[in-house]
Order: C-alpha cells, then structure tokens, then sequence
C-alpha cells in the first residue's frame, strides 16, 4: 500500500508541475467561451474552467487530482464506526465526489492544461474509499452510478451543488449500503413513494460569480422537483435513519432525504448544515442531548469528498468519537466564577494523569457557540484550547474536549469560558478516551 501511495504522490507532483506551465501560458490555447467568457480561471473567488455543454468546474476543488485520505483519518473514521455500533447505530460513511469525477463527460480539453488526470484522481477516489472498507468502515462510492447516468445532470451546470437527479443517484447507492447492515430488515418503517412536481431555479453563488466574467447568460441552475410521502407504515416501526450532510443533501429541491427513504423504507431524520465543511452538521447532532437520549438505527454522513476529516486537527473527530461513546461519568469539582457568569473553573487534580481524558462541557441548554478552555498545571502555566461551532450550527452548548498538547506531569485545573452565561445547572464531567 505504501508503495502504491507513493506513486499516487508522484503522480500528483507531476499534474502540479503541469499546473505551474499552464499558469505560464505554455500549456496551449483553451477552447473558445460559448458564452463569451474571459478570465474564468483568474477569478479570485471562484477560479472556473468551462467545459462542455455549458458545465463548469472549480479549479479547486474540481480540478485536484488528490484529496487527502491519512491513514489516522481511517483510523479515526474506524474507531468512530466501532463506538456508534456499540449502542447500535450503524455508520454510512458517504463522501460526495467532486464534479469532475462524476461528470468526465463534459470535461473539456483544456481542464489537462491544469493537471488534472482523471485516471489518477478517480484511482485516489476509489482507493480511498478500499482502504475504508478494509478498515470496517461502510464507505460508499457514489460516483460509479452518476458516471453512467444517461438522464439528466447529476450536478449543476453553473453550481457545485447536486440536482435531484445527483441526489436520486447517490441514495441509490446509500440505500444499498443501509440495507446490507445486518437486521436493518425488521426495522422497516412502510413504504415511500415519489412524484414528479416539476422544476425549479435554485439561489445560485457560484453562478453569479461566473457571469461577471461572462457576456452571455449562464445556464439557470434549474433541476427537476420531486416529492416523496409515506404511503404505508409499518405496525410496530422503528428504524431512523439520521442524515447529517452539507449543502448537496441540504438543498430542499434536491429531495435528498425524500429518495432515501424511499430506497430504505425507514423515516429519514436530516440534519445537514450548508457550507458548514465536514464537522458543522455530524458535531452538532452527536454532541446534542437529543442524539444521547434516542440513537438512530442508521447515521449517514454526507460530505464532500474536498472536506475529509484529515484536514482538520485533532480535536473535530475526537469529539466525534467521545460523543459517540459518551463515557463521561467521572464527577469534577466545579466552581463558578463569582465575577464572570460565563465562566467555570473546575479542579482536574484528582484525575489520573496516566490515563487519556476528554473533558464534556454541558452548559444546561445555554446557546454556546465557542469555548474556550485555559488549563492550569502546578507550575502557573497556561495552555488554551478553543472550539468554535458554524455560525449556521445549532448551539448545543455541549462540548467535548480533548486534554491533549498539555504536559507529561499532569494538568491541575481548566477555566471554562463560553460565548453567553452557563446555564444553572451547568456540569464538566470527565471522559476516558
């Protein structure tokens, strides 16, 4: 594998190299604008290449040949998957391909002047994906079917984000992998059914950007509607499955919850945050007291492929998987800070500095974005460490925080600071990792 990973890299090195002549002018002329349009890859919000039959793509991340997968984000997606099965959610882990690899049809010649090798990225795609797999991991390839989708566009030509046909074609996939979990059968909720209620014009960012580089109009991002009811219910139901995703399963025209629960026959719960990258939607419902007091049978977790966990620091899925186990019963000593309503200070003395811990912070339904979290060791020393929620999340005021980057002697106390007043009957318990 390591063998195989290298020469991803190298292969990679080489498409950069291909990106640097090409931003040189050196890499040959690019195909004349069907819609009169200059200067789409200089942009500075939105660097775009035009391909074929109006469809557009992103040189970043569409044009990338190589998304990162690190082995320690399998090895964390792995220990993610064992601690939801072990209270009974199954875990569907289920990253949106970028629009190139779903639609290589429409990719015009002149996305190879930018490094782009669809061979190898789709390889980096799929092996991603393999080495999940081999890891435990439900992970789904929802490219294979939108490559060979003969319908309509699974993707927007103008936008970035899925049509219904996308979301049609990536439940598909989903659905299988939800009905090849062991006893999802008897959890059955009824029957779904979806119809056609015509078409419509989704907000479009990405579109009016390209058009003011642009003399003709941009294709409308438009897409067939769809809507999906319970027709039949099952005596006895109950299966749930929880969608947590971003802006592909979040767009209300797309129908993504409504095409999966008529491929599972289950009652899908969404929970997606736009724009919110990987973590704002699966953080906000794992760390929330409705997630803790009714775990769904399934957790699907959508993300686009460009926002793998990887990219992040340590403490985005650590939090993940202490929320998951939400093994929290080790009492602290709290105190509230008589002049600051905003803050706790609690006593870490007693806790075994041999052992890994996570600290839960639970601001008794206060609407807490941030955090932050000033740990004290015997010597007056300080180290900090701040968890911020998406502006678009819903404020759990319930935070999980790792005790890592502190010293090897041990932490005596942390200063809890939070955005608004603690609640009354605020709480930090501790966790063992």
């Amino acid at each position: 594998m390591m063998t195989r990973c290298a020469t991803f890299r190298r292969r990679a090195a080489a498409a950069m190299l291909g990106l640097g002549v090409a931003s040189l002018g050196l890499a040959g002329p690019a195909a004349a604008s069907g819609y009169g349009c200059r200067g789409l890859a200089e942009g500075q919000f939105m660097a775009s290449v035009e391909g074929r039959e109006g469809v557009f793509f992103r040189l970043h991340p569409d044009l990338h040949n190589h998304h990162p997968m690190a082995p320690e984000t399998i090895a964390d997606l792995a220990t993610l998957t064992q601690a939801l099965a072990a209270k009974g959610t199954a875990l569907i882990y289920a990253p949106v391909p970028v629009k190139s690899l779903a639609m290589p049809k429409y990719l015009s010649p002149a996305t190879t002047n930018y490094g782009f090798d669809y061979s190898l990225a789709t390889t980096v795609y799929l092996d991603a994906l393999s080495q999940l797999q081999a890891a435990g991991v439900r992970a789904v390839d929802l490219r294979a079917e939108m490559v060979d989708a003969t319908g309509p566009l699974p993707y927007f030509r103008t936008d970035p984000r899925l049509t219904a046909e996308g979301a049609r074609l990536a439940a598909a996939a989903i659905g299988a992998a939800i009905k090849a979990v062991p006893g999802i059968d008897a959890l059955a909720q009824g029957r779904f059914e979806t119809v056609p209620t015509g078409s419509a014009s989704v907000a479009s960012h990405a579109r009016l950007v390209r058009q003011r580089s642009c003399a003709e109009p941009l294709p409308p991002a438009e897409t067939a509607t769809w809507k999906t009811s319970r027709t039949f219910r099952a005596e006895g139901a109950r299966g749930v499955v929880a969608l947590v995703g971003s802006e592909h399963s979040d767009t209300p025209e797309a129908n993504f919850a409504g095409f999966l629960a008529q491929q599972t026959g289950l009652n899908v719960v969404q929970y997606s945050v736009p724009g919110g990258g990987a973590f704002a939607a699966i953080s906000t419902y794992l760390t929330s007291a409705e997630f803790q007091n009714a775990r769904p049978s399934v957790l699907v977790w959508e993300l686009p492929q460009a926002e793998a966990p990887g990219l992040h620091d340590d403490q985005p899925m650590a939090e993940l998987i202490a929320a998951a186990r939400h093994r929290c019963d080790i009492p602290l000593e709290v105190a509230r800070d008589a002049d600051d309503p905003k803050t706790l200070r609690v006593d870490l003395s007693t806790l075994d500095t041999e052992s890994a811990h996570m600290l839960f912070v639970d601001a008794a339904g206060a609407p807490a974005r941030r955090a932050v979290l000033a740990f004290g060791n015997d010597a007056g020393e300080t180290r900090h460490r701040e968890i911020l929620r998406h502006r678009a999340q819903l404020p759990s005021g319930r935070f999980y925080a790792p005790m890592t980057g502190l010293w090897s002697a041990g932490v005596s106390s942390v200063a809890v600071t939070l955005d608004v007043d603690f609640g009354e009957h605020a709480e930090v318990r501790a966790c063992l990792r």
